[in-house]
């Protein structure tokens, strides 16, 4: 994957790869946009769909969520 800023979004490049017999038998790659959100936004956004964040974690690139409520069985 490699990444690389563009005024306010990032492109990010996928390759793909299957490896077999020390060869590569088949390649694919793919390029998307993508916008940086706040992680107050994330927040907003996960709420609106039914979800609470978990407090933070040691490492700070985590957001961890949980459903608000329970799931009926």
């Amino acid at each position: 994957m490699v990444t690389s800023a563009d005024e306010y979004r990032i492109r990010t490049r996928f390759d793909y790869w299957v490896r077999g017999d020390g060869r590569a038998l088949r390649r694919h790659d793919e390029t998307c946009w993508t916008w940086p959100a706040s992680r107050a936004e994330m927040i907003a956004e996960l709420k609106e769909e039914g979800f609470i964040a978990l407090p933070e974690r040691p490492d700070p690139s985590v957001l961890a969520v949980r459903p608000a409520r329970p799931a009926r069985p």
